[in-house]
């Protein structure tokens, strides 16, 4: 049985051309590098689901004890969201983060453009502990209440702010439940009265524009998405109102949606690419565009180092395109993007997923952006910044001599 039979049942003696030989060696030589990458793969694997297996091996472990020597009573959904809290602190990454599903909506909120409260922008007084109303949203509950911008707020229902505190006072305004009445004591010019105002869900407001002077000063607080319609808004608002100049302030501005800063320059610019995003899987890439329509008006950004992300987008597109002069200080320095995922149980999981480059191809990450014109400021004068008002503001009054300087320029 061990020979080879023709068909006929003839003894057939076997015999090999050089051709066959040489064609079955081949063969043999890649079937072995074959099995030797199957073999390394498979290894790979094997490794690959080892060290993956070690995650929740690990976990097993402690929960195990846990269930055998712990004598304390065990909160099994604490539990289960400092695992998945320290899953993400793991990849050392310091814009990831995961999010309890009691702190979900609150995430959602900010991204969304809503929130709960009094409806405020404000800032401690450095000389009488007071909170000082820097800006008002025009949905809050404290403009329709009659609150003023650079009113001081000294007492909430009864409790002295400098007595309880500036972060306390703020949160127990926090904690009140909507629908909630509370009373706001307000010093406004040496004046004090009490203000009773109903705490109410609103469409939180992040662009703040006035005419100062000729000037149209526009205040970004963050970029969400209902920031590109109050843009719009406040763009067209100010050059209604004869501003010969924009001066757009980002100091503070930690970022927001990719889509919104995206739909606010593409008000501004002329035709061409804004931004590209480039993920891990290099299929996913995104660009946005901006159409023929723009702005075309001398424009100046004010940056700090809290300038970050979303802002750095808007102030790099302005630069690469020509259109702003940049005052202020050294921004953040963050290039990258996250995105939010929502897990079984209605908590989130923020991942780094990509970096984004603006026309001219910068990613500001881990150097930010530099201005054009560089500005200082002593611990003292920063300390009062806020409370003096945009007039005092040297950044924005170096901002003004800029553009009236470049506009006196010969063509």
């Amino acid at each position: 049985s061990g020979r080879g039979w023709c068909s006929r049942g003839i003894p057939m003696k076997k015999s090999f051309s050089l051709k066959t030989l040489i064609t079955v060696t081949a063969f043999g030589i890649a079937a072995s590098v074959l099995i030797t990458c199957m073999v390394f793969q498979s290894a790979l694997i094997s490794a690959e689901k080892e060290v993956a297996g070690s995650y929740s091996a690990k976990a097993d472990e402690i929960l195990e004890l846990v269930d055998k020597y712990y004598m304390g009573e065990v909160d099994d959904s604490a539990m289960a969201d400092s695992i998945a809290s320290g899953a993400v602190a793991g990849l050392g990454d310091k814009y990831s983060s995961y999010i309890t599903a009691q702190n979900a909506s609150t995430r959602f909120d900010t991204l969304y453009g809503y929130n709960t409260g009094l409806g405020v922008q404000v800032s401690l007084h450095p000389d009488n502990g007071s909170i000082v109303v820097l800006e008002l949203h025009d949905d809050g509950p404290a403009k329709a209440s009659g609150i003023k911008v650079l009113d001081e707020i000294t007492a909430v229902d009864g409790k002295n702010v400098t007595e309880v505190g500036y972060n306390e006072t703020l949160q127990y305004i926090k904690e009140q439940a909507t629908g909630t009445v509370i009373t706001v004591t307000v010093d406004r010019n040496g004046e004090s009265s009490d203000i009773p105002v109903e705490l109410k869900h609103y469409d939180a407001q992040t662009v703040f524009s006035r005419l100062v002077g000729d000037k149209g000063y526009i205040q970004i607080t963050s970029f969400n998405e209902k920031s590109p319609d109050q843009f719009k808004t406040a763009v067209d608002s100010m050059i209604a109102s004869g501003a010969t100049a924009l001066i757009f302030d980002l100091r503070g501005n930690g970022g927001g949606t990719v889509t919104s800063v995206s739909s606010m320059l593409d008000y501004l610019l002329p035709e061409g690419l804004i931004l590209k995003i480039e993920y891990k899987d290099k299929n996913s890439n995104e660009v946005y565009m901006s159409d023929k329509s723009s702005v075309d008006i001398p424009m100046a950004v004010l940056t700090d180092e809290g300038t970050a992300s979303a802002s750095e987008i808007f102030t790099q597109s302005l630069r690469d395109y020509g259109k702003a002069v940049i005052v202020g200080r050294q921004t953040y320095g963050k290039g990258v993007v996250q995105r939010t995922f929502t897990l079984s149980d209605g908590s989130l999981a923020v991942l780094t997923v990509a970096h984004y480059y603006t026309q001219s191809g910068y990613c500001p990450e881990g150097q930010g952006i530099t201005p054009d014109v560089q500005m200082t400021w002593t611990q003292d004068e920063l300390k009062y910044r806020l409370v003096g008002g945009i007039e005092k503001d040297k950044e924005f009054i170096a901002a003004c001599d800029y553009l009236d300087s470049a506009s006196n320029q010969p063509s």
